[in-house]
């Protein structure tokens, strides 16, 4: 069975998709089969798609070119990462007449009278509060920076737009953002600090949420749109944590074995092969 499969049958039943990308549609370098048609198949049957990542390093037009580059087809409107939902963050919760500023790792747009970002590890302590979205950096300068940040400020914000503690590679892993500051977070506990993280990406539901709301349909998640990926932990999790469809795709990291064992919260609603 195949998620065309289940399309064909029912072209009505989910109104939009939502499609993680490595594992899903990329396996490294090079394009799941099927996947690519079953995306062209939406296009010309004018069905909303979006590839949800929790890649806030690269730009919306990077990821796109990337799928490009290997033959799946991709606008840069198309994509959301977990760093998209941060400005309407700060849009809700700054209420207080002035413009904050947060020391920022990594990349974000300011939002006039809302928020503003500091680079400067040396101007830290002026800061509101913190954002990791990733990308290189000085670890050693930052981190120390942090972490005395937080010792001096321990009440001040920790957002992590990426919940990933690891991405798997060919050959191994790379340390996403979240595993980078999972360090600031034990050398925090040993000085009597346990500070919580906010996240934006899956599974947690603010990604979901800016998905949706670009649909025009407010911004509450709800069955008749689907998330499609490999990961029970992410994309199943997530999808079913915020209301949302969930369809396992066995091309990637979590088999039909995975899914039978799994925990409610991490089964999904549909398991096929493969997208087409």
């Amino acid at each position: 069975m195949t998620l065309l499969d289940i399309y064909r049958e029912d072209p009505h039943r989910f109104k939009s998709y939502m499609f993680d990308i490595d594992g899903t549609l990329l396996l490294g370098n090079s394009p799941v089969p099927g996947a690519a048609e079953f995306l062209d198949i939406l296009r010309k049957d004018k069905v909303p798609f979006f590839f949800l990542t929790n890649n806030s390093t690269n730009t919306h037009e990077e990821i796109a070119v990337r799928l490009k580059g290997v033959g799946v087809y991709a606008e840069p409107d198309e994509v959301v990462s977990c760093s998209d939902p941060v400005p309407g963050y700060f849009k809700r919760v700054n209420t207080t007449g002035r413009e904050w500023r947060y020391f920022l790792i990594g990349r974000q747009q300011d939002v006039p009278g809302v928020i503003t970002y500091e680079n400067d590890p040396d101007k830290i302590m002026e800061c509101d509060g913190v954002i990791h979205n990733g990308g290189k950096y000085d670890w050693m300068t930052t981190m120390t920076a942090l972490v005395n940040f937080f010792i001096k400020f321990p009440e001040k914000p920790f957002l992590v737009s990426n919940p990933d503690i690891l991405n798997p590679l060919k050959d191994g892993f790379s340390i996403c953002s979240n595993g980078q500051m999972e360090l600031i977070i034990r050398l925090l506990r040993e000085r009597g600090i346990e500070k919580e993280r906010i996240y934006f990406g899956k599974p947690f539901a603010p990604i979901y949420r800016e998905a949706i709301a670009r649909l025009g349909e407010g911004n509450e998640p709800a069955k008749h749109h689907l998330a499609v990926g490999d990961w029970l932990n992410s994309d199943i999790r997530g999808a079913n944590l915020s209301g949302l469809g969930s369809c396992l795709v066995l091309t990637g990291l979590s088999s039909r074995e995975d899914a039978e064992k799994a925990a409610p919260e991490y089964k999904p609603d549909l398991i096929v092969e493969r997208l087409s």
